[in-house]
């Protein structure tokens, strides 16, 4: 199953849906990192808020009621903890 993935570029972050394109209707975005307005760490995920957009609950490994990421810039995160530190790094 592919989930999530996200690659970087000094400005922008490119999403790849993979398997949640059907349910998302969306199969590729990319975005400005600066419309990332926060990344917080909670007992059920990370969630990310987006400036003018919804909100995103993700996570390392697909918890219920979460998107999970597989990878960031080709690195697997290998907790929640971690993923959210990859975030934020992503976000600058």
């Amino acid at each position: 199953m592919a989930n999530i993935v996200i690659t970087s570029t000094a400005n922008s972050i490119k999403v790849e849906f993979n398997d949640y394109s059907t349910m998302l209707d969306m199969t590729k975005g990319t975005w400005s990192k600066s419309n990332i307005t926060s990344v917080h760490l909670k007992t059920s995920g990370i969630l990310i808020s987006m400036l003018g957009e919804h909100d995103w609950l993700v996570s390392f490994d697909g918890s219920v009621g979460t998107f999970q990421i597989d990878t960031i810039d080709s690195v697997a995160p290998t907790s929640n903890s971690d993923l959210y530190d990859k975030l934020v790094a992503l976000k600058g």
